[in-house]
């Protein structure tokens, strides 16, 4: 599998692409409703960036996942709450990167100050359901939704250290992984054919 790495404005459209790929019932168990390409593209277009964090899990240059942290309050923001939604296309999923993403983003919800980190799954996402369980969230079911709330412990130099040690790793894959289809030698010229 390829790299990790924070995501930002410009890959706004690639996360679009990506939640586009989803098959119907995927994007039904990210978004608890069905929602159309269009409306897809709409909403990552104009996602507001000061109240967002996600990484994404890329193959080779395409994104296959990510994980999305809106939160309630522009950043930085001290006593923030924040919410967690994960999607990876299905040719990537059972590979543990739900699992890695998902701990990435309890790390940079506590360095942005959240105290509260919630997920909000439909009842036959057990995926996620076991992600919830896996971070201790305290989980409840209302209105045909599961909701698992995390409370998170406050930042420390360790929390701020781990951010900073994925976000150098990341960058040292992608450059292994990008660099070498950059400095790939062209193929040869082919003779030219001669004429009969």
């Amino acid at each position: 599998m390829g790299h990790f790495r924070k995501l930002g404005p410009t890959d706004a459209s690639a996360m679009a692409a990506h939640l586009c790929r989803l098959p119907a019932s995927d994007r039904r168990l990210r978004f608890h409703s069905t929602v159309s390409s269009e409306w897809i593209e709409k909403r990552y277009a104009g996602l507001d960036w000061t109240r967002t964090v996600a990484v994404g899990v890329f193959d080779a240059a395409t994104l296959r996942g990510f994980v999305e942290l809106a939160f309630d309050t522009p950043l930085p923001s001290p006593e923030a709450r924040a919410e967690l939604a994960i999607s990876i296309e299905p040719e990537f999923q059972r590979a543990g990167l739900g699992r890695e993403l998902a701990a990435r983003a309890v790390t940079i919800a506590r360095n942005r100050g959240a105290q509260r980190l919630t997920m909000l799954c439909l009842p036959e996402n057990l995926p996620m359901r076991r992600i919830a369980k896996r971070l201790m969230g305290v989980m409840h079911q209302e209105d045909g939704t599961v909701e698992a709330d995390l409370d998170l412990t406050a930042a420390t130099p360790l929390s701020y250290w781990l951010e900073a040690v994925q976000d150098t790793a990341d960058a040292v894959s992608g450059g292994l992984e990008f660099w070498p289809r950059i400095l790939r030698p062209a193929a040869p010229p082919q003779p030219a054919e001669q004429g009969a």
